[in-house]
């Protein structure tokens, strides 16, 4: 059973100030512009990184420094974060990870592995010190990047240790996805497509067999004139990509450098959710594709084996989710008057879910004045603030 992650928790990463919110298998992301949706999957793509261990290349890759990490809203310097993770069936065991990353360290100089609500704490980091288990604690002679437990060796992880970090580097992030990058030559497949798309030819030359013919099917029922695509080797390890299409019963081979923006999207996305992450992330999914296959990508994202985390400011993609799903999946992204970012599910906002009762997800989408929503939402939070002050 694929892990995903249930919750997450972000303090002082950008505009993330003390922000908690559920995630369900399904979620998209909805508001306003700089409303915050693109900085929570940065914030989940960092999590990532922190069980990988190379912050470095990571900000390296954004061209970001560990001072863009942080928030400019208020006075404290490291970043806090916690995720609750377990099996898509609710009744799995969930795991919960707390940590501080400092920003000058580049590492987390404080975590907590623990089992929610039971008081059971199977990993600890504090100090320069670490303890699994029952283990005796033991001193971290060396230096590193992220988690500690990106760092560990694999006879040191008890099976809980193990299955938290899997969950927690599994997070995938294609919210940088660009046909540029992606109609580049490539070496380095690295499990994936690369957050923007830049390993794609490398990736799908690994795909081989019963994996491929079921890639190229799937391609097929977006694109039908789409038969094989074709990854070659070149010199120095290179792979560069190629397109076959059918029209009129005869096959035409073009470089990648000629396919359209559209079809290059669906198959680097139809492509990573071959790739085994259980967590995947997509920025504004609807970019540069048809709206006549909208319909189709939204069905196979919420029916995917992955958990999918999309950003959209298009009505298109909430109409083709049913009812009960966009009960659970819409989260609505929006700031409050601090600057702090802050999520809550779309069709529990004020008047939503008495619309959801009359018209489909993106009409009462629509007929939403998003800002007007936004002073609602926060009138609602600092109402509920003052009822517990009192």
């Amino acid at each position: 059973m694929r892990s995903m992650i249930r919750s997450v928790q972000f303090s002082n990463f950008k505009s993330l100030v003390d922000l908690y919110f559920r995630l369900p298998k399904f979620a998209v992301l909805v508001g306003m512009n700089g409303a915050g949706k693109t900085t929570i999957l940065q914030a989940l793509d960092f999590l990532a990184q922190t069980m990988k261990g190379d912050i470095d290349d990571w900000l390296d890759a954004r061209n970001w420094t560990a001072a863009d990490l942080g928030s400019k809203l208020t006075s404290s310097s490291n970043i806090s974060m916690a995720a609750e993770v377990g099996g898509s069936d609710c009744s799995a065991p969930v795991l919960a990870w707390s940590a501080t990353f400092n920003r000058k360290e580049l590492a987390c100089l404080s975590e907590l592995g623990f089992v929610p609500g039971g008081g059971n704490h199977f990993y600890n980091v504090k100090g320069r010190r670490y303890k699994i288990n029952g283990q005796d604690t033991q001193p971290v002679a060396f230096s590193y990047q992220g988690s500690l437990l990106s760092q560990l060796r694999e006879n040191e992880l008890t099976p809980m240790t193990r299955q938290l970090r899997d969950a927690l580097r599994s997070i995938h992030s294609l919210e940088l996805l660009s046909p540029h990058l992606m109609r580049q030559r490539s070496r380095g497949s690295a499990g994936g497509v690369g957050a923007g798309g830049e390993r794609l030819s490398a990736f799908l030359y690994s795909i081989k067999g019963e994996e491929k013919a079921a890639l190229i099917d799937l391609l097929k029922t977006f694109y039908p004139h789409v038969v094989d695509f074709r990854s070659a080797p070149t010199k120095g390890g290179w792979k560069r990509l190629s397109i076959v299409e059918n029209y009129n019963g005869k096959n035409i081979e073009s470089e990648v450098r000629h396919i359209n923006d559209g079809l290059l999207r669906i198959l680097a996305m139809l492509a990573q959710t071959m790739a085994g992450q259980s967590t995947l992330l997509f920025d504004e999914v609807e970019n540069g594709v048809n709206p006549e296959i909208v319909g189709k990508l939204v069905n196979l994202l919420a029916n995917a084996d992955q958990q999918i985390v999309v950003t959209t400011h298009s009505p298109m993609i909430l109409n083709y989710l049913a009812d009960e799903v966009a009960r659970e999946s819409v989260l609505f992204v929006y700031k409050t008057p601090d600057g702090y970012t802050r999520v809550k599910p779309f069709f529990e906002a004020p008047g939503m879910s008495e619309k959801l009762a009359v018209m489909g997800a993106g009409e009462a989408f629509v007929d939403t004045d998003l800002a007007l929503l936004t002073a609602k939402c926060i009138a609602l939070e600092s109402g509920a603030s003052a009822m517990a002050v009192a």
